[in-house]
């Protein structure tokens, strides 16, 4: 009996040792692809973060941007399969047998109407210097975006004034708005040390694709409509939504791109950048002339809404009108105004003369600060080098902010154009060049791997 219990027990032990050994053997197994997939996870993510080191360091450098290429050398999401494959294997070891690479997915940079690069464009701006941002904008115009309302063109007081004798050496301004005209005042105004770039872009290729959104401003410099001169003198202005709306936007624009008055890149292919953000245009030149025109509207906007409260220039304007209407009276009122507009326009040239030489202009000027007389216009040079700098007054630059605001959803794709023209100066092949319509910001990675015939299937994404 006691030998029978023995065997009892010898088979008990060893059914509880062998249930054991198989618990043993199952946790330390379990415990093991545990670490095996742990270890694949974390390889994963190592290979994917080498990959996101190689981002285009030109563009971190010159414009603060994380963008990777989704096309290195040519071979598209192959070439980042192979990349992640070759750093996971190593990562990894002979014990792992990599199945399968495959790139899920990736974020692109113009993906959501350009969405990752205003995302980076907001996370660089307050570490960029911020003079040129709103809050100095808004203070430098008082908080007037608006010189001339629709309301106060539509009530101009269009009855006669009483007639007085023009002041003598007092001619009409129009004359030489026909002049400037000629000449093209954009141009006659330049400095004759600048040069502009030579090159002229071919924009299809380009991010935007030569895309153009909201038009710029146009006016009638003849002077010889009140209607004509009614909508224009209107138009100028509420642009100071869109610029706390684009405040990030605009910082950006003024610290990483070139223009007439300021360059921030050395050997950049257009030197005229942030015009060309505003008008889109393949060349320099063109870029220069779209925004001095848009200046020019911008300034004789603002120059006539002081005018026409300025008493003893209007009554001035009202004798000279009744010099030019002798033999039709009724028509005083009116020309008296477009006389107004004419003059406001000259003395705008004045105006651009001096900031395309680095000068500053106020956005509202006074008594102190008008520069031209209706006694002649004849010498810009001399009309535009009277009066000083007031540190509140507004330079070229500024202008161009104001200008770029209300612009912003095409200045951003026309910036990613600047910064691909830039980039690949010096590429030497089709597969070191860099398309930042295929430049990425994130990407997703699925692997599957054999370990010891246990498939790990892993997933996951990384981006900046």
């Amino acid at each position: 009996m006691e030998n029978r219990n023995r065997g009892y027990i010898t088979v008990f032990l060893t059914l509880m040792l062998s249930a054991i050994l198989i618990l043993v053997i199952t946790v330390y197994t379990l415990v093991d692809l545990s670490c095996a997939k742990g270890r694949t996870a974390t390889a994963l993510r190592s290979a994917m973060s080498g990959y996101r080191a190689q981002y285009n360091r030109y563009l971190f450098d010159h414009y603060h941007m994380l963008f990777l290429n989704q096309n290195p050398h040519g071979e598209g999401p192959g070439g980042i399969e192979a990349e992640v494959e070759a750093r996971l294997s190593e990562n990894l070891g002979e014990d792992y047998t990599i199945c399968d690479v495959a790139v899920t997915g990736v974020t692109g940079v113009l993906d959501n109407n350009a969405l990752e690069f205003r995302k980076q464009v907001e996370a660089v701006s307050p570490y960029l210097l911020a003079d040129r941002g709103v809050d100095s904008l808004r203070e430098k115009v008082n908080g007037n975006d608006r010189p001339v309302t629709e309301e106060e063109m539509n009530n101009l007081d269009l009855q006669k004034d009483e007639k007085t004798d023009k002041k003598d050496g007092d001619v009409d301004p129009r004359t030489y708005t026909k002049v400037f005209q000629k000449g093209g005042v954009a141009y006659r105004v330049l400095p004759e040390d600048v040069t502009f770039s030579t090159e002229k872009v071919d924009q299809a290729k380009l991010p935007s694709q030569g895309k153009s959104g909201m038009s710029l401003m146009t006016m009638d410099a003849s002077f010889t409509s009140l209607s004509k001169l009614k909508r224009d003198m209107s138009q100028v202005g509420g642009w100071l939504d869109s610029a706390s709306q684009e405040a990030a936007g605009l910082v950006y624009a003024a610290n990483c791109f070139n223009c007439l008055t300021d360059e921030v890149q050395e050997g950049t292919v257009l030197k005229l950048e942030m015009e060309y953000l505003i008008a889109g245009r393949p060349t320099d030149a063109e870029n220069y002339k779209k925004c001095a025109d848009q200046i020019l509207i911008i300034r004789t906007g603002c120059n006539f809404a002081y005018i026409i409260r300025d008493a003893s220039k209007m009554a001035r304007l009202s004798a000279l009108a009744w010099s030019l209407c002798w033999f039709f009276p009724p028509a005083q009122p009116v020309v008296k105004y477009l006389l107004a507009g004419a003059w406001s326009y000259l003395e705008s040239v004045a105006d651009l003369y001096r900031l395309v030489r680095g000068r500053k202009v106020p956005f509202m000027k006074n008594s102190q600060t008008w520069i031209t007389d209706l006694g002649g216009f004849g010498n810009l040079e001399q009309d535009a080098a009277g009066g000083s700098d007031d540190d509140s007054g507004m330079d070229y630059e500024d202008y161009l902010l104001i200008l770029l605001a209300t612009r912003m959803n095409d200045g951003y794709y026309r910036m990613l154009d600047i910064m691909q023209l830039n980039v690949n100066q010096n590429v030497k092949s089709d597969s070191e060049y860099f398309d930042l319509s295929n430049a990425m910001t994130a990407f997703g990675v699925s692997v599957l791997v054999d370990y010891e015939g246990h498939e790990i299937r892993m997933e996951e994404e990384l981006g900046f």
